[in-house]
């Protein structure tokens, strides 16, 4: 790290407050031990990963760390390109959360390995890092945590940070004296900043000058939907749930108690009209799926549990209760018209894209403060559309439901955005390939 003593006070600060809360960190992994989470997650969290070789042969290592489910599918896209780029190359992918990490053993087929993220207390990170040895840590979106970030160039890694996005909350933080120091002792730690929008471009040189080399490539998850499921993949899907071909399908997805009340009631409303009209209901936390079911059913409605259903037990007048993990994005393939949740509540929305992916309208709320850049190429393209309660969703939704030839406008629209933002993995991975070269170069 930097010789600045005021670098080195953040330093010790930054340990100090993380050993003082350790407490918590130590009772986060019980929690999650005691919830199911495989004992081996416990090796991950202090940073002694399974042994993996220190011959330093001419094989590139890369670390690449997202932290959820929809920050993993856009890193699956990345991990393919890096694959692409150095066939031989050595991947470790590590995530947070458990559907992070199941989404990550599911789409991270060109990885070698998948573990959960050391803990950012010391020694846990330094041990992961002299385990690993990477030539590159690439983190993705929001991840920045000072104790990795350290270690790695303590080793001498690349240190990259690709779709970058800097939230209201964080620029907000970034603006304090107390925030400004933070991040730009934790950013000192980049050697390259690869931003998502304009947007977060400035915010980052107005939180910390130009110290840290950066530029915008575009967003990495409107790459996501370039290959989406085939007819015949989603047609199996279709079986499994129950659906019958040509009904019309609503997908409820990433709701949060409040607004489960709301789209069941619009559903009720909407089946007067369009009777053959089925609901899948995701709930953001699939734990809360039980809760879920207790409330369809003081609705007066049937359901079955995904994980219950088969097309033998399911009847056209149920709602499926979408309560696996990873399995929401390609269920958005079977929508007529999708509604995105965290958005009429105000939780800063999710990801809006997936059911855009398959060229299905998408519907959200006006809470949508982490996503509003995507919200906004949505609406501005015809392809989103913002409701505000419960009477504007059933609106909407009959909109759609009623023409087909408007539902294949908005298909044929979501296809020219998307295309206009397809490339950004290859982008990223050209860029961290000229690092790499720049980095050897000054050896």
């Amino acid at each position: 790290m930097s010789g600045c003593p005021c670098r080195k006070g953040v330093w010790w600060t930054y340990n100090l407050l993380g050993w003082l809360v350790s407490p918590a960190f130590g009772w986060y992994a019980v929690k999650r031990l005691c919830s199911g989470t495989s004992w081996s997650a416990y090796r991950d969290w202090t940073g002694r990963f399974p042994a993996i070789g220190h011959n330093r042969d001419q094989r590139l290592r890369f670390w690449v760390h997202a932290v959820s489910v929809g920050e993993m599918m856009a890193a699956g896209r990345l991990i393919d390109a890096l694959r692409q780029r150095w066939s031989d190359a050595q991947i470790l992918v590590t995530t947070v959360t458990e559907t992070g990490y199941q989404t990550a053993q599911k789409i991270a087929r060109s990885a070698d390995r998948v573990h959960f993220l050391p803990f950012d207390l010391l020694p846990f990170p330094w041990w992961g890092m002299r385990q690993f040895c990477p030539d590159a840590l690439i983190l993705v979106e929001t991840e920045l945590w000072g104790n990795l970030l350290h270690s790695a160039k303590a080793i001498g890694a690349l240190t990259v940070w690709v779709n970058g996005r800097i939230s209201d909350a964080t620029y907000a933080r970034g603006r304090h004296r107390l925030g400004s120091a933070v991040y730009r002792w934790l950013l000192s730690h980049l050697d390259y900043c690869l931003m998502r929008t304009p947007e977060d471009g400035d915010r980052l040189v107005r939180l910390i000058g130009h110290s840290v080399p950066s530029e915008v490539v575009g967003d990495l998850k409107l790459e996501m939907g370039s290959v989406p499921l085939d007819e015949s993949r989603l047609s199996v899907l279709r079986q499994s749930l129950g659906l019958r071909e040509g009904d019309p399908v609503l997908v409820a997805g990433s709701t949060h108690p409040g607004e489960e009340e709301i789209v069941l009631k619009a559903y009720q409303a909407l089946r007067s009209r369009f009777p053959s009209l089925r609901l899948i209901l995701a709930p953001r936390h699939i734990d809360r799926a039980g809760e879920v079911a207790d409330l369809i059913a003081r609705q007066g409605l049937r359901y079955r549990r995904r994980t219950d259903a088969n097309e033998e037990n399911l009847d056209g007048s149920e709602v499926v209760i979408l309560d696996t993990v990873g399995e929401l994005a390609q269920v958005y393939g079977l929508a007529t018209v999708s509604f995105v949740g965290g958005s009429l509540i105000p939780r800063g929305g999710h990801n809006l894209l997936e059911p855009a992916f398959f060229g299905v309208p998408v519907l959200f709320g006006p809470h949508i403060d982490n996503f509003r850049y995507h919200g906004a190429e949505l609406v501005k393209s015809g392809v989103g559309y913002v409701v505000r309660d419960g009477d504007e969703l059933v609106h909407q939704i009959i909109f759609f439901l009623k023409s087909a030839t408007i539902r294949q406008t908005v298909s044929e629209r979501a296809q020219k955005l998307l295309s206009q933002h397809q490339g950004v993995a290859r982008r990223i991975v050209e860029r961290v390939a000229d690092l790499l070269r720049e980095k050897r170069k000054r050896r």
